[in-house]
């Protein structure tokens, strides 16, 4: 894996497996979401648990960040 984070600042567990079920979900939302020409995302979540967890590709994870922050459209996004 390449060097993504700034050790110090960043705890990064890395978990590899055959098969995780939230990766699953993740490709099942990606085919319907280029159906629509989106950005796929998904929000993990735990009953009876604050806040929750946001799947999204490393090359997405910047158009994201820039469309909460209100820097970017649908319109504004490159496309890849």
């Amino acid at each position: 894996m390449k060097k993504l984070f700034d050790k110090k600042l960043i705890k990064l567990t890395k978990i590899e497996k055959s098969k995780h079920s939230c990766i699953t979900l993740f490709d099942k939302t990606e085919r319907l979401a280029k159906l629509e020409n989106k950005i796929p995302v998904v929000a993990l979540c735990q009953k009876h648990r604050k806040g929750f967890w946001i799947v999204v590709k490393e090359k997405d994870l910047k158009k994201v960040i820039d469309i909460k922050r209100g820097r970017a459209t649908p319109y504004t996004l490159p496309q890849d």
